[in-house]
């Protein structure tokens, strides 16, 4: 059987990818927020709350990115993920 034909491997990274995109979103909602609640006379504090959500939304897309591509691999390359 081809590695893409496993349905467990498949549904795990479906599933990873659903997390991913999941962790991804909220993030970037997190970061949305925030920065709608910032303001002209923002703190610094305020400011550096949004930089590091805005790393957290960052950190998130390149893993939802990585994920994604795994399970391009897995289904269009018949390549088995590492993970």
């Amino acid at each position: 059987m081809p590695k893409n034909e496993d349905p467990k491997i498949r549904d795990l990274w479906r599933e990873r990818v659903d997390a991913a995109r999941r962790d991804y979103e909220h993030a970037r909602n997190e970061a949305a927020r925030a920065l709608e609640r910032i303001t002209c006379d923002a703190m610094n504090s305020e400011i550096d709350a949004l930089s590091e959500l805005h790393l957290r939304e960052s950190a998130a897309l390149i893993e939802y990115m990585r994920v994604l591509r795994e399970f391009h691999q897995l289904v269009v390359g018949d390549e088995k993920p590492e993970e």
